[in-house]
């Protein structure tokens, strides 16, 4: 794509809607559509970019104050503006945006649920075995490399124990400390954490271990600076292990209720038999509006989450 083509990408974007306003992330998620030959809505996701510590001395000098908002003894605050240089932001898009896309960027109030084994074979797995392969279409082109093959960090082939690691797209490679990345499993035999038996104790560990040494060997970042974790409930059925420094505070997927650490999860394995997330009782948080929770409402009492 040329240099034109990149500084165009929103040309044409009209908004219909603000589906998310997030103070913390300092993010903006639009729905519209564009004019011309792009059909279909479209989700457009603007992120402040963090600043870069090397350019420290250049970018306070770029700072123009234009407003006190207030002083009190050794205190101020001000409003400023920064030189176009120092304001990048991160654009995501996505389109054609399917209603589930929406659905999920869409401010929603969250929920608690606790899904015990029969609430996972009778509500969940039939959910999961609902789904539409289509929409796993992006993970086929990652693992065939007909996509995002020059992002591709490390890959262990193997049909079994194989996986590739990439950059998450939530991360923009310009400062470690907000390092996050992927891992994807080339078996399509594993949806969740409720598959995992002991059998896939070597897949866990070859994951971690090569996961670990492709991060320190890239980007310098040692294993004890990394927290590795999946999801529960996941956001796509295919599964997938996640890299994120450890210092990163607040970070998103984080959360109880979602995250549950890699090393933990094979400890579980190992200690309390090869069944034991098909054995347990598992609460996790969920949005109002996923259509999971749908098949939940009304069998499980209402957790609000305060979210």
């Amino acid at each position: 794509m040329s240099a034109s083509a990149h500084r165009d990408v929103l040309a044409g974007f009209v908004v219909s809607e603000v589906l998310n306003r997030d103070p913390l992330s300092k993010s903006l998620t639009l729905l519209g559509t564009f004019s011309g030959d792009r059909q279909g809505p479209a989700i457009v996701l603007l992120t402040r970019r963090p600043f870069a510590a090397e350019d420290a001395q250049r970018t306070v000098s770029g700072v123009t104050c234009r407003e006190k908002q207030f002083e009190n003894d050794i205190y101020s605050k001000y409003t400023a503006a920064l030189q176009l240089e120092h304001s990048l932001i991160n654009v995501d898009l996505t389109c054609p945006a399917t209603e589930r896309h929406i659905s999920k960027a869409r401010a929603q109030r969250f929920v608690m649920v606790r899904e015990t084994p029969t609430d996972y074979a009778e509500v969940t797995l039939p959910y999961i075995r609902s789904i539409p392969t289509a929409r796993l279409g992006w993970v086929r082109n990652i693992l065939n490399k007909s996509a995002e093959a020059e992002r591709l960090l490390v890959e262990d082939a193997d049909p079994t124990v194989g996986f590739v690691l990439h950059p998450d797209l939530k991360w923009d490679q310009t400062d470690v400390e907000t390092l996050y990345c992927l891992a994807i499993c080339h078996s399509t035999q594993i949806q969740s954490l409720r598959d995992l038996t002991a059998e896939h104790l070597p897949l866990l560990r070859n994951i971690r271990d090569k996961g670990c040494k492709a991060l320190q060997d890239k980007y310098g970042v040692s294993k004890e600076s990394l927290r590795i974790f999946v999801h529960y409930q996941p956001s796509y059925y295919h599964f997938h292990v996640h890299f994120q420094h450890a210092c990163m505070p607040g970070a998103p997927g984080t959360t109880v209720g979602k995250a549950h650490l890699l090393d933990d999860v094979i400890d579980n394995i190992a200690t309390f038999g090869s069944n034991f997330y098909l054995r347990c009782t598992l609460t996790f948080a969920i949005g109002t509006s996923d259509p999971l929770w749908e098949h939940f409402r009304g069998r499980t009492p209402l957790r609000d989450s305060g979210v």
